[in-house]
């Protein structure tokens, strides 16, 4: 009896899970036979792919959406509307060499900015524009408007004040970029820093961008979405859309190993193509075809060759109607043609040993997209050693032995302090060279024209000094050539604060006030005062930066409320007597001492000046 109640029990069950059962057998082997198909993944044919927009990605992908939105990618470029404008526009002004910005809204809440001459306002405006979109969210943010210049409807241009996000305060681009003051009363003085953004701003700062210059010579600019969207990596998504359209698809797709050919994957390409995709926009190019460019965009597939479509450009890089002998970039590098100028990471790491021709380190290495900390996207598990131990033993390393560790320096030394020294200068910032080097200070000995790891950090000490110091540590430097004789009485970055060009000096002024500089608080603040009256406003930005910090380092009350005064943008005379009053209670320095070196190292500096303005 109890067998044939078994019987029934089992034939019902048959009949009411039976089905259940055959479909995820059937569904199973669907499964099977789907990820066996390898033609069902294979490579397609990316170009015929459409932007779809990073609501469709956040669909399937919602934790990459979710770190790639907190990033500054996303906001690189946006609408100016509610949260995305940092600025105040509250009625704010700057006044710039005799003519004022107000900073304010229109009569509909836009947000707008007027341009002026300090002497008369009642006159037509210089610039009278209502903000648009908006370009930066990290260091500072910068303003675009649409302009009527006469030569199309479409034309947008960023305008030449900015917000900085840090200092909360208004700057004009001229206080950012490596030029001299401008002359009191030369409207062009400060309008050159305009910069047209359909041609010129579109390219690094949005997805898929067109500038659309078409027959008429007008531009009529497309983007496939503002800011650096998930398709500025991955590529056009249309035709990866389309082919997860099916749920039973995307759910294979997540327990599937290996690529999918309808889209690119950063991770999963080798270090020299998934760097490409970077060098995009943090590597200045020149495009093969120029005019293609302008009508078209600049034609790269992520995943594909960047050298295809462009050239990166490197200090003896020229264009094709420039004098054989021409070098028009030479300014953006040091003369052993490491870049001193941010968004050249690119070209750092493409002079990096490390790199290998792209079968070595990689930006993949270091950072990602997903990372956790926006500020330097930063990989989540970074840590700088392991990166560089991958390859270099520590054990094998020169000046390694059982007492101290390679180079003799303390483990608060990371290796990045003296293989990517702080010698590359972009947006207000002192940054860090991404061509991975060992440091040679006996090169450089009796040269001016470059700074080195060493004394960047050993603020108080001279090239000589250095390059006698390396052997003792167990490491190699190349032969020091005799020193010039200025360098025996005052550091390297004090000599660079003089006679160097603007990048060295302002570089310069950077060291002197970083917390892990080496050298007395005291020096390194009379050094400051000679940038304090410098003719270019990014070295004293860097100049007044740095005396705060030392003034609230050394307890200095005096020369802490004297600096609080200080106002790198102020006009000269209000420079020259705060500079004076700090020169004159801090007492002389070693510069003041040697007048007539003084003198010559000014000289060198005037035939030394350049102007780079982007």
């Amino acid at each position: 009896m109890g067998g044939a109640r078994s019987r029934r029990w089992s034939v019902a069950g048959l009949l009411v899970f039976g089905p259940a059962i055959a479909l995820a057998v059937i569904s199973v082997v669907v499964l099977w036979a789907a990820a066996a198909d390898t033609d069902a993944w294979a490579s397609i044919d990316r170009r015929q792919s459409r932007v779809e927009g990073s609501q469709s990605c956040r669909r399937c992908h919602p934790a990459q959406h979710e770190t790639w939105h907190h990033s500054f990618h996303r906001t690189m470029t946006q609408l100016a509307e509610g949260s995305a404008v940092l600025a105040p526009f509250r009625g704010e002004h700057l006044d710039v060499d005799g003519f004022r910005a107000v900073m304010d809204r229109s009569p509909q809440g836009r947000p707008r900015i007027r341009i002026h001459a300090t002497d008369d306002p009642s006159v037509t405006p210089l610039l009278d524009a209502e903000v648009e979109l908006t370009v930066g969210s990290h260091r500072y943010q910068q303003y675009v408007a649409r302009l009527d210049t006469g030569a199309g409807p479409l034309e947008r241009w960023r305008l030449p004040v900015a917000w900085h996000v840090a200092e909360q305060r208004w700057i004009h681009l001229g206080g950012a970029f490596l030029v001299p003051d401008g002359t009191p009363g030369e409207a062009s003085d400060l309008l050159r820093f305009m910069a047209r953004w359909n041609d010129n701003c579109i390219f690094c700062h949005n997805t898929e961008p067109v500038p659309g210059l078409a027959e008429d010579g007008e531009l009529r600019s497309e983007v496939g979405e503002l800011g650096i969207a998930c398709e500025a990596c991955h590529g056009p998504a249309s035709s990866h859309v389309e082919r997860h359209a099916s749920p039973m698809r995307r759910l294979l797709a997540a327990v599937r190993s290996g690529g999918d050919g309808s889209i690119a994957h950063p991770e999963r390409l080798d270090a020299g193509r998934s760097s490409e995709i970077c060098g995009r926009c943090h590597g200045q190019r020149i495009g093969h075809d120029l005019e293609k460019v302008l009508t078209e965009g600049d034609g790269f597939l992520p995943g594909t060759s960047l050298g295809a479509v462009s050239r990166p450009i490197f200090r003896d890089t020229r264009l094709a109607s420039d004098p054989p002998d021409a070098t028009p970039f030479a300014d953006r590098f040091w003369p052993d043609g490491t870049p001193r100028l941010s968004a050249y990471e690119y070209q750092g790491l493409l002079l990096s040993p490390c790199h290998a021709d792209g079968e070595g380190l990689g930006c993949g290495d270091c950072h990602s997209m997903h990372a956790a900390d926006p500020n330097k996207q930063l990989r989540p598990d970074y840590d700088e050693a392991r990166v560089c131990t991958t390859c270099h033993l520590p054990s094998a390393l020169p000046g390694a032995t059982a007492e101290r560790e390679h180079g003799g320096h303390p483990s608060s030394v990371r290796c990045g302090g003296c293989h990517m020294p702080r010698i590359t200068y972009g947006l207000l910032e002192g940054m860090i060279t991404h061509r991975i080097g060992s440091p040679d200070p006996g090169a450089l000995v009796g040269r001016d024209e470059q700074p080195d790891a060493c004394t960047q950090c050993h603020v108080d000490r001279s090239r000589a000094w250095a390059a006698a110091a390396m052997p003792s540590l167990g490491l190699s430097t190349s032969p020091a050539v005799r020193a010039a004789p200025h360098e025996d009485w005052a550091s390297r970055v004090e000599l660079d604060l003089v006679g160097g060009d603007p990048v060295a000096r302002a570089l310069a002024a950077h060291a002197l006030g970083r917390p892990e500089a080496v050298g007395p608080m005291d020096d390194r603040l009379r050094a400051l005062v000679t940038a304090l009256e410098d003719e270019y406003p990014v070295v004293r930005w860097f100049a007044v930066r740095a005396a705060r910090r030392l003034t609230r380092l050394s307890r200095d009350e005096v020369a802490e409320a004297i600096v609080a005064e200080l106002d790198p943008l102020a006009d000269a005379a209000h420079r020259v007597e705060i500079a004076g009053r700090l020169r004159a209670h801090l007492g002389p320095g070693r510069l003041e001492l040697h007048p007539e070196r003084l003198e010559h190292l000014q000289l060198q500096r005037d035939d030394r000046a350049i102007e780079i303005g982007e």
